[in-house]
């Protein structure tokens, strides 16, 4: 008779605003829960002060229940992980358990025992110190090789992620399974007229746009797409806005000045954008740019392709496997790359109809349902090992 397993998930980004990890986690464990109706899971979370938290899974997952911690706040918790140490999660939340599953690069200890994987999604905080917040990267350069050594298994993104983890850790690239994000089908697909025009005017946007999406921070490179924008030839400026769509982010300074510089230009910023509102921004779009310094996936590039956007973005990092040969790939820091390629394919309507097509079809090659799967094939490997 198969034993059923008790799972616990550590669920952090799932209670807060959906960044990319928590759309992540969000994603694959829905897909997760659809396939298992069997084992027992248990999400849980720290209580944020004044907040009260919502389930982030519909009640028909029956097997799915919640804990939330709340003798220990989220943010008095994060104080005391990165100054003292790291909480064991199942005298936190007072359950034993067969498997762990951490999904933000950091093993908590297990005190009564059982396996566990965890989820770490590229090395930025090594490679790009300088883009990142130093609290973050003191406490994932303490406790990742940590969590590595504890850990039964390492989840990571993309193949790139996976060769840079093996190559600095030194670990047996048997321990690493690649479980790719994906788009949801039903959400990013190209929207009608009505929907694209009803976003345009909720962000006051007039005419046709270059659309950038993600938190507007040092790494997404923001400043060589405004020394882009800047450079395009007058008939395409009037032609074209430039959408800058996403939160403020880290060490904006720069991007904040020369925003101001360039406050003349038709550039429009829209803040955070809904999850709900995102397909329809991708699909009135004419180009999609991304010219990230590094990412462990990237997002934004897959669902503005699943949306029948032409895309462009960097040659580095995990981005070349995510677009493929269905989108164009340029050096981050090459504004002149970057301004004769958007011109191209502002200009060329065929080349432009070609992408469009091409992405649509790669975007397809990326399934959550496909990930799901591989993530429950793993906890039961792990599990049963």
């Amino acid at each position: 008779m198969l034993q059923l397993k008790k799972i616990l998930i550590e669920g952090g980004p799932l209670f807060q605003q959906k960044s990319g990890v928590g759309q992540y986690l969000y994603r694959l464990l829905e897909g997760l829960f659809e396939i298992d109706k069997k084992n027992d899971y248990i999400v849980y979370g720290f209580l944020f002060v004044g907040k009260r938290l919502k389930p982030p899974f519909p009640e028909k997952f029956r097997n799915v229940r919640y804990r939330m911690v709340r003798y220990l706040p989220s943010k008095m918790y994060s104080v005391f992980a990165r100054k003292v140490f790291v909480p064991p999660a199942d005298l936190l939340t007072g359950l034993k358990v067969d498997l762990a599953l951490y999904g933000h690069f950091v093993r908590s200890p297990l005190m009564f025992g059982g396996k566990s994987i965890t989820v770490i999604y590229d090395l930025s905080y090594i490679h790009f110190q300088q883009f990142s917040n130093m609290k973050t990267t003191r406490f994932y350069t303490k406790e990742v090789p940590r969590t590595i050594k504890r850990s039964d298994h390492i989840v990571t993104i993309s193949e790139n992620a996976k060769n840079e983890i093996v190559d600095y850790y030194k670990i047996d690239p048997a321990m690493i399974t690649i479980i790719s994000p994906a788009v949801n089908a039903d959400l990013y697909k190209p929207r009608s007229k009505s929907e694209i025009f009803k976003i345009k005017k909720q962000f006051n946007i007039r005419g046709k746009y270059i659309l950038f999406t993600g938190t507007l921070e040092p790494r997404k490179n923001i400043v060589t797409i405004l020394n882009s924008y800047e450079k395009l030839p007058k008939k395409i400026t009037d032609e074209f806005s430039l959408v800058l769509a996403g939160g403020k982010g880290w060490l904006d300074g720069s991007i904040k000045e020369r925003l101001c510089e360039l406050k003349d230009m038709n550039i429009i910023t829209t803040g955070y954008v809904a999850d709900e509102d995102l397909p329809a921004l991708y699909s009135g779009a004419s180009l999609f740019v991304y010219p990230s310094h590094y990412e462990g996936f990237g997002m934004p590039p897959l669902e503005a392709m699943a949306c029948g956007v032409p895309v462009i973005t960097s040659n580095n990092s995990s981005l070349p496997e995510v677009v493929g040969g269905a989108g164009i790939l340029i050096d981050a820091d090459d504004v002149k790359a970057l301004t004769i390629q958007t011109t191209r394919v502002l200009e060329d309507s065929k080349m432009s109809a070609q992408m469009r097509s091409a992405g649509l079809q790669r975007a397809k090659l990326f399934s959550w349902e496909k990930s799901a799967m591989k993530l429950h094939h793993l906890i039961e490997k792990v599990t049963n090992s």
